[in-house]
């Protein structure tokens, strides 16, 4: 049966990443670890999110600031296509 979690250090020695970038985006809010003793873990319901963390820090050289600020525009894009969505469905039924 595979885990849920893996700890900061396996996820960073895996994926070449430094820790304290795992770190500084649960500092600022933008993921949440789950402590369990003294280690942190990552569910993997984050890994998604946190490739996409990854690639905008390590490839495109945005800071956490800047992460921070596209998350929440993405999620407002998301909530607009939705609630378009949902007005379509309305329209369509009307006609």
């Amino acid at each position: 049966m595979e885990t849920e979690l893996i700890t900061i250090t396996e996820y960073c020695f895996k994926y070449d990443i430094e820790p304290e970038f795992i770190i500084s985006l649960e500092d600022s809010g933008i993921i949440s670890l789950m402590r369990v003793e003294s280690e942190k873990y990552i569910h993997i319901r984050q890994f998604g999110e946190l490739d996409k963390y990854i690639h905008l820090h390590y490839d495109l050289q945005i800071n956490i600031e800047g992460i921070d600020a596209i998350r929440h525009l993405l999620e407002k894009v998301d909530a607009m296509q939705q609630e378009i969505q949902e007005l379509k469905n309305r329209l369509h039924v009307h006609q």
